[in-house]
């Protein structure tokens, strides 16, 4: 079986904002399309890249054609993308409440979780719970 990793918004975000990019960020993309990784992430993920893609755009970090073409690549990246239906809504609320996250950060947290996944993120908040949740690392920790 492949390794599964849960990606967030801000590893993903990374393969087009030329300001957000990153070495480890690009050999985790890499791995991915080459099959020797499986990226999985809750369905928000589309609806942050969205934000990210029309925010890019608005503050001129990228042009609009660029941004869509980073939503093409992005819908031809191999991935599993599950609804909160599928992870459970309530283990979703559990660990929003225990661990002080937004309902966002805890949809990828619990999807690591149920799945034995690593959860790879740069955002401070998940970072910050590292000791608890070993599975949780920075862009810079992969491989």
């Amino acid at each position: 079986m492949s390794r599964i990793v849960v990606l967030d918004c801000t590893i993903t975000a990374s393969w087009f904002l030329p300001d957000e990019w990153s070495l480890a960020s690009q050999i985790i993309l890499t791995d991915i399309l080459e099959r020797k990784i499986s990226m999985i992430a809750p369905s928000l993920w589309w609806f942050e890249i969205l934000n990210v893609l029309k925010s890019a755009v608005r503050r001129k970090r990228i042009d609009e054609p660029t941004s869509h073409k980073a939503l093409f690549l992005l819908k031809e990246i191999p991935k599993e993308v599950v609804g909160p239906e599928m992870q459970g809504e309530s283990g979703i609320l559990t660990l929003t409440l225990a661990e002080n996250l937004s309902a966002y950060d805890a949809a990828y947290l619990h999807l690591a979780l149920s799945t034995g996944a690593e959860l790879f993120t740069s955002d401070s908040d998940l970072l910050s719970l590292r000791k608890k949740y070993p599975f949780i690392k920075s862009p810079a920790e992969y491989r």
